[in-house]
């Protein structure tokens, strides 16, 4: 997946110097990794904040049977 990527800014980050020699000895893209990383990290936040919301909307409204919100959280990440 290749995200459009706006302005960017720099992040910096304290590793050890062994595991930064190790990670360029292995041809590890440190920037690539970080970013990837970063972009999961924050699609789990946000489906999260999802999930939330959407348990809020469920639990005011009839009862559903177990596991539909489950079932449907699956199918949006299947078609994303």
């Amino acid at each position: 997946m290749v995200a459009k990527l706006g302005k960017l800014i720099t992040i910096s980050a304290k590793v050890s110097k062994e595991l930064r020699k190790e990670a360029e000895a292995l041809g590890i893209n440190i920037s690539e990794v970080i970013r990837r990383t970063l972009e999961k990290e924050v699609k789990e936040k946000k489906m999260q904040k999802v999930l939330k919301l959407l348990t809020l909307e469920v639990e005011k409204g009839p009862k559903l049977p177990p596991g539909t919100i489950v079932k449907l959280l699956r199918e949006m990440r299947e078609h994303s």
